[in-house]
């Protein structure tokens, strides 16, 4: 009897998640990619060199830098557990998860200091305990970044990111769209002379223009964490990532909405060829808002493989 009242009770927070207004899935499927994906992928600047000779001795640093790959294919598989699917205040559906996501990015010319690309990405997420939350995603981002120093400590980059989710059964369709413009100024810092342990501290100023428009919102994000190399082929990556939201649209039950959101993680990542990454991964995320009933938190550990093409 007991084991028949958790399935029952079970079943009636899935039916009461299916019954739910579609903002409940735009709020969860966003903020799961949010947390989960980021778009477009930025990768800390390369970090010049001393070089030896054995007729001249030392040379000493060499400003030489790659020239980026015109294109990139790359997809990583993600499982997960999430203690809060629905990114819900009450009532929280935890469940295994897997999220799919596959990457191509035309860089169709560069400079120096200068680099613009186009990048087309396709998620997918299925929850093993709550079909009602699958969702579809597809993006188109249109990225350009700009070094400011010789050294490349520092740099900004712009983008524009178009977004569409679909319900991934077959009544769904689509249920959420957003435009999100995105200025971020980032600065790498090596830490020590042993260049293995370097602090990233960046800036974003994000306004995501959302269809439904009640997702409306003006983002001030900053983002600290550290990337620290054992070896070369180990990161150890502790984040945290503070950021204000402000709501630009009010309506009956959300009028004047702003949230504090905090979240923290640590990626381990493992990289045995260039070719592929393995990466293990915590991530936690508190929402206050001064809006009854929307507030949240989420716990998600996972652990993913990423395969990479560039040429």
């Amino acid at each position: 009897m007991k084991q028949l009242n958790l399935i029952l009770n079970a079943g009636l927070i899935l039916a009461l998640a299916a019954a739910a207004s579609p903002n409940l899935f735009a709020q969860s499927a966003a903020e799961t990619l949010q947390q989960k994906v980021a778009l477009p992928q930025q990768v800390p600047p390369p970090v010049p060199t001393v070089t030896k000779n054995e007729d001249l001795g030392t040379v000493g640093v060499v400003q030489k830098f790659p020239v980026p790959d015109m294109f990139t294919v790359s997809t990583t598989q993600q499982y997960f557990h999430t203690n809060n699917v629905f990114y819900s205040q009450g009532g929280k559906v935890s469940s295994s998860a897997y999220l799919g996501t596959y990457t191509g990015s035309y860089v169709p010319y560069s400079l120096v200091n200068w680099t613009p690309k186009i990048t087309l990405q396709y998620n997918m997420a299925r929850y093993g305990n709550a079909a009602p939350g699958d969702f579809n995603n597809e993006n188109v981002a249109f990225s350009s970044q700009y070094v400011f120093t010789e050294d490349r400590a520092w740099s900004w980059t712009s983008a524009v990111d178009l977004s569409r989710f679909t319900a991934a059964h077959a009544s769904g369709g689509v249920f959420y769209k957003e435009v999100v413009y995105d200025n971020q100024i980032s600065h790498v810092n090596a830490i020590g002379a042993n260049n293995n342990l370097f602090l990233v501290e960046a800036y974003d100023l994000t306004y995501h223009q959302a269809s439904p428009s009640v997702f409306d919102r003006l983002d001030n994000t900053l983002s600290l964490s550290l990337s620290y190399y054992p070896c070369h082929q180990i990161c150890i990556g502790p984040y945290v990532r503070p950021a204000a939201r402000t709501y630009v649209t009010n309506t009956a039950t959300q009028n004047g909405r702003d949230d504090f959101n905090l979240s923290e993680g640590l990626d381990v990542t493992y990289q045995p060829c260039k070719y592929v990454d393995l990466s293990a991964d915590l991530t936690n995320a508190n929402d206050f808002s001064n809006t009854a009933g929307v507030s949240y938190n989420v716990f998600a550990p996972g652990i993913s493989v990423t395969g990479t093409i560039k040429f």
